[in-house]
């Protein structure tokens, strides 16, 4: 059922996207390129963010050291869109025969671009680069495995909730650490409102993906074990373990767990309302590392979340996973030249040298390469290896990630309804069931 719902939407999508002649974006032809006028091969990276240089610099690195070393050679040059015009120009792209030749796509959509012949199996690119097979864990490969391996993941996401030593020192509490409970974190939450400090940092308005800090909780509720039985028809959203886990959700809302204006506040303002002290939590990922380490230096703690008394589920689960596919247009096996550029570029990409790059610029790579040390101001990214270290257990799959974007809409919507006292967690889950159906 559910493919058959992606099928629909992406297919309708493509029409709607090639009637409505979406803007895209200022760049030669993806696939026409210029290898023959000259002895460089240039191919096109799409990417999700309108300044990839400002919002993706692991990323944009990665690309300048290739192109350095491979000057003369190869060159990869950005075909840059925000998140909802780069979906926009993919679909017509693709409808018309012009992806780039590597290109970042959402985890519920690749799948559909697959299925529809429009992605290169990479499987091949794996055979003859052993290296970099060996460089990625069997559950990266097998996250966007179909018939074809349709994508390599574009980064690793770790995700949690990061907090600010320097508030509970004051305060006089325990800090949150992996095995504190979901009754000890109701006593902070207390304990914070008392002394006028907003709890959780939460953003809801414009971040309805913002759930990141509460994957690992559906997770202590068994969610990645009975998962595909909901995908195939057999068991629902809105079982006991799900209810349990919305029910926990719930209770951080009653709480006051979150700023009174959470509903009107974005994941930036969310964001800053930690970084300036006013909130001794936040729910995000390691991605903001960087910034913490800029803003906080030292005050800066990470923490996997609370585990629960009320489940039979492995309550030592984390959020260490491969995030959204880079994938490669099936084009490129019209043009040797191309391919070879292709390969190279990914082989790079997977590199050693690569994921030093990342770890500079404090984001997590897809690969497993070890010996790599945070630096010595790199305090945000040296707690989250702290925790990683600890050896809690994460899903093969970001729990979002396997649903369609429907679907995942109305997770979102679900999680963020109950939070805010909108809906009761029957029927937030409810909700979920029913968008199943469609």
């Amino acid at each position: 059922m559910i493919r058959k719902i992606v099928s629909i939407i992406i297919t309708c999508g493509l029409l709607a996207v090639g009637a409505s002649g979406c803007a895209k974006t200022n760049s030669t032809d993806g696939n026409n390129l210029n290898s023959a006028e000259g002895k460089v091969t240039t191919i096109k990276f799409g990417i999700h963010v309108a300044d990839p240089e400002a919002q993706e610099k692991v990323t944009y690195d990665i690309v300048q050291a290739f192109n350095q070393k491979y000057d003369g050679q190869y060159k990869v040059e950005f075909e840059a869109a925000d998140t909802e015009s780069h979906t926009k120009n993919m679909k017509l792209q693709a409808s018309d025969g012009t992806l780039p030749q590597i290109f970042w796509m959402d985890s519920s959509e690749a799948p559909e671009y697959a299925k529809a012949g429009y992605l290169t199996d990479l499987s091949t690119f794996l055979s003859e680069y052993s290296n970099v097979d060996k460089a990625l864990d069997e559950s990266a490969k097998a996250a966007f495995k179909s018939d074809i391996l349709y994508g390599l993941p574009y980064q690793c996401n770790v995700e949690g909730f990061f907090y600010n030593k320097e508030i509970f020192e004051e305060l006089g509490i325990n800090a949150p650490a992996n095995g504190t409970t979901f009754e000890q974190l109701l006593e902070i939450i207390a304990a914070c409102n008392d002394a006028g400090y907003t709890p959780i940092a939460q953003g809801c308005m414009n971040s309805s993906y913002a759930i990141w800090g509460y994957l690992a909780l559906m997770d202590r509720y068994g969610y990645s074990d009975y998962i595909y039985d909901i995908l195939d028809g057999k068991e629902k959203f809105n079982n006991a373990n799900m209810k349990a886990c919305f029910e926990k959700l719930e209770t951080l809302g009653k709480s006051n767990a979150f700023a009174n204006n959470m509903a009107t506040q974005e994941y930036f303002d969310a964001k800053e309302l930690f970084m300036t002290g006013k909130a001794a939590i936040l729910n995000t990922g390691a991605w903001d590392c960087a910034e913490l380490d800029e803003k906080m230096g030292d005050k800066v703690g990470f923490w996997w979340g609370p585990t629960v008394s009320d489940s039979t589920y492995n309550q030592q689960a984390a959020m260490k996973v491969p995030s959204a596919p880079l994938c490669v247009s099936a084009k490129i096996e019209e043009d040797e030249k191309v391919k070879d550029a292709v390969y190279k570029f990914l082989e790079f990409y997977y590199s050693e040298e690569a994921a030093t790059v990342s770890y500079e610029g404090s984001a997590f790579p897809s690969t497993n390469y070890t010996g790599i040390e945070a630096g010595e101001t790199q305090y945000a990214l040296a707690e989250v290896m702290k925790s990683i270290d600890e050896g809690w257990v994460s899903p093969a799959s970001q729990p979002d990630q396997i649903l369609s974007s429907a679907v995942q809409s109305q997770l979102y919507d679900s999680i963020f309804g109950v939070l805010l006292g909108n809906y009761t967690p029957d029927e937030a889950l409810d909700k979920i069931d029913q968008q199943m159906e469609y």
